[in-house]
């Protein structure tokens, strides 16, 4: 949780961001976040992407464009908030700009402006980011959402159909809580909730674990973070994309799959996903479910790479680690196509690990063509299972 708090001892300004993380029950003790975050102007009203990278937020501080801007702050590998870029003139203007609300689809900005041609006061808008990162033209959301009164914190339900607002519309009631149904239009891209358990295959308990999650149609990593102490994760996605999931732990083999995330799923229901970790011991065996290959051939496709590129980690921490290479392939086509066909796409990866630093004399090949399917020939689910290719431990040197 991310919010503000004013004139607290120890705070840079007048108004400060800070930060708390409800942990094992309870909530943890406020830190602020100081600078480059908070300066000793004010900084409030802050908004976190979904995956907790980036923070938006509202400060008077010097160096803007108007009274108060809209500014923004990245995550850094060492989970530090980098400098605070101001969002320019797309956005800012030289009135004040406040309440930043970035849906949880991660590209759908809305904020209030009374430096624009409105209907007068703080009027609300909303700016789409594109796949170059730019900021489209911030629109109006129009009356009746928007009069002549100020209009501020929109806040919108993670499917993007319903939107919460505070207005004046009577000034001697003070400001009121308001909603209303975005017109399509207007409304985010639709995301839903996933959950994750992470569980030892020999014991049955849960554990800790790295996990990432990665858009295969735009081949970027979502998601990367740790589960919590009881193993278990909550995230919240964009819905109807493709996703690779792979979860990480030292002295196991990792997990990795791919899934199509559809459907409504909402943080009380969410849809879940059970993984099983196993641990490292000759004969252990793991699916590369996200190593993909071009139609009939051995040629690694590029939204392979972090697959592979976690393999090659793997064998890098575990420099004892002997491994085979296997793959498989459905009964399309002859026994002598097929079985040639999975040779040459296990060698590709072991190529792919050997330019990665890896031991040649550490890696082994094998096609299995049709002989170990997994699934229903007679089904294309069933194929699309024996289409694969699986990573198993030979040996463990002393």
């Amino acid at each position: 949780m991310f919010f503000t708090a004013c004139d607290r001892p120890g705070s840079l300004g007048s108004c400060d961001i800070y930060f708390s993380a409800f942990s094992e029950g309870k909530w943890t003790q406020p830190f602020n976040l100081n600078s480059p975050v908070n300066t000793g102007f004010w900084e409030s009203q802050p908004s976190v992407s979904a995956d907790g990278k980036v923070l938006f937020f509202s400060s008077s501080r010097a160096g803007g464009i108007g009274g108060k801007d809209i500014w923004y702050s990245v995550l850094d590998t060492n989970s530090r908030w980098g400098y605070s870029i101001n969002m320019g003139k797309e956005i800012n203007s030289e009135g004040d700009e406040m309440s930043p609300f970035i849906h949880f689809d991660g590209r759908t900005l809305y904020f209030s402006s009374d430096g624009r041609a409105g209907m007068g006061g703080f009027d609300l808008y909303m700016t789409r980011m594109d796949r170059d990162s730019v900021w489209s033209e911030p629109e109006n959301l129009g009356y009746p959402i928007n009069t002549f009164n100020d209009e501020m914190g929109l806040v919108i339900e993670s499917n993007g159909k319903r939107a919460y607002f505070s207005s004046i519309r009577e000034k001697a009631k003070g400001k009121d809580i308001y909603y209303f149904d975005l017109d399509e239009s207007k409304r985010p891209d639709p995301v839903s909730y996933l959950k994750g358990k992470v569980i030892d295959k020999e014991t049955g308990a849960m554990i800790k674990a790295e996990y990432e999650l990665i858009n295969l149609s735009t081949n970027q990593v979502t998601v990367k973070n740790s589960t919590d102490s009881r193993g278990a994760f909550l995230v919240c996605l964009p819905s109807g994309y493709n996703y690779g999931i792979n979860v990480s732990k030292p002295g196991y083999l990792f997990h990795s799959e791919n899934f199509l995330f559809e459907g409504v799923h909402t943080v009380t229901e969410p849809f879940i996903k059970k993984i099983i970790l196993s641990p490292i011991k000759i004969g252990a065996k793991m699916l590369l479910a996200n190593v993909f290959y071009a139609t009939d051939s051995w040629e690694i496709m590029e939204e392979s790479s972090s697959e592979l590129n976690n393999l090659a980690y793997l064998l890098s921490e575990n420099r004892n680690m002997i491994m085979e290479i296997g793959g498989h392939t459905d009964s399309t086509g002859s026994d002598e196509h097929n079985m040639v066909l999975s040779e040459k796409r296990a060698l590709s990866v072991v190529t792919y690990l050997i330019k990665k630093g890896i031991q040649k004399e550490r890696l082994k090949y094998k096609g299995y063509g049709n002989s170990l399917p997994v699934g229903d020939n007679n089904t294309e689910e069933g194929r699309q299972l024996n289409r694969r290719t699986e990573a198993k431990i030979l040996d463990i040197k002393k």
